[in-house]
């Protein structure tokens, strides 16, 4: 039996792409591993999951009543494996990783973002967490990160891409050329995202005299998404972006099969990151075949690839005419589709991604009954 544990709400709005993420792992290691669990935490109360029903809820107003809790699963459903995407490390975490690891338990930890300094708010938590995460090498034998990273924190480290759900994310259907460009952003819109620098790059084209007709759609809702709106007023640009909202199934098909070049992540400076990382939006552009735009270095590309722009990691506009002639670069977007398609088929699902966590796994199952 294999639990994976988390510690956030995965119930509303804002979570959906971290469930998307979670539940597609889930259903991966389903098809190698007997039954596997998960646990979500919501509104002060833990959940054990499994197949997307509630199988056991108790009240945990802190983490230690969260991981005693745990603990209790653990024993009660004889888990032998945890997978742990991990939130931040303190005095009861520690302790929970030592009682588990006292009990036979194979565990994986993963971290979803190296380094995460800049993402803790709170002084005390980030002084505790600088403090216990150097303990955590005792009580775990291998992690996982989506950077290009050998060790953390002196734990061995597989380096995994964000996997999706290949038939959720289909080839699109590419338009026929009419002159006009139309980029596309499918996002939550956070500040990390940095979409205010195709913004900008498309005002400082338009006051050059630009000829081209530029149109760039923004699928999704965030906390930046104010301040977009608030730009593309200043600028004079409401007939150049199009703010669409958040979109799913067939309408959100609709908006790839109309656009041609897609907008990944510009902002990954604002976390103090150069980057070595594969954001969930390289999967997903790739699988659907649409070119896109990116500003970090992705470690599921190998950085020469036609159909993908690499712009500088930083805070400057974008430069239009250099996305005009990315898109004249394209001779045929119909077999750019298919070739990324064929592509994110053998790379980006999470039974390929995954395949070295389980055979960790099943090593250590091996070691255990020698």
């Amino acid at each position: 039996m294999l639990l994976y544990i988390v510690y956030v709400g995965l119930f509303g709005k804002r979570d959906v792409g971290i469930k998307k993420k979670i539940l597609g792992q889930v259903e991966s290691f389903s098809r190698n591993f007997k039954r596997v669990f998960y646990t979500v935490y919501s509104g002060q109360i833990m959940y054990l999951m499994s197949e997307n029903n509630v199988i056991e809820q108790e009240i945990a107003i802190t983490k230690k009543d969260c991981n005693r809790i745990i603990l209790n699963w653990i024993d009660k459903y004889n888990i032998s494996k945890t997978y742990i995407r991990y939130d931040y490390a303190d005095k009861w975490f520690i302790q929970f990783l030592k009682k588990q690891k006292e009990k036979g338990v194979v565990s994986v930890l993963e971290f979803p973002t190296i380094p995460y300094d800049n993402e803790l708010s709170n002084k005390r938590l980030i002084s505790e967490d600088k403090y216990y995460r150097e303990k955590m090498s005792g009580y775990i034998n291998q992690c996982t990160t989506y950077s290009n990273y050998n060790e953390v924190f002196g734990i061995p480290c597989i380096p995994l891409l964000n996997g999706i759900d290949i038939d959720k994310n289909p080839m699109r259907t590419c338009r026929e050329a009419d002159g006009s460009i139309v980029l596309l952003a499918v996002a939550s819109m956070e500040k990390w995202h940095g979409y205010e620098r195709v913004i900008e790059g498309m005002a400082e084209y338009y006051k050059g005299n630009g000829e081209r007709n530029i149109l760039f759609k923004l699928v999704g809702e965030g906390p930046e998404t104010d301040k977009y709106k608030n730009m593309v007023k200043n600028y004079g640009l409401g007939q150049h972006v199009e703010f669409c909202g958040k979109l799913e199934g067939k309408e959100l098909d609709r908006q790839y099969d109309e656009a041609d070049i897609a907008v990944g992540v510009l902002g990954a400076y604002k976390k103090n990151v150069t980057f070595q990382g594969a954001p969930i939006k390289t999967s997903e552009y790739c699988s659907r075949g649409i070119p896109f735009i990116y500003g970090y270095h992705d470690t599921g590309l190998e950085g020469n690839e036609y159909y993908a722009l690499d712009v500088p990691n930083d805070e400057k506009g974008i430069d239009i005419n250099e996305v005009i002639k990315f898109y004249g670069s394209i001779n045929s977007f119909q077999t750019c589709a298919e070739e990324m398609h064929s592509s994110a088929v053998k790379r980006y699902t999470w039974d390929v991604i995954l395949e070295p966590v389980v055979s960790f796994f099943d090593k250590q199952d091996c070691l255990c009954n020698l």
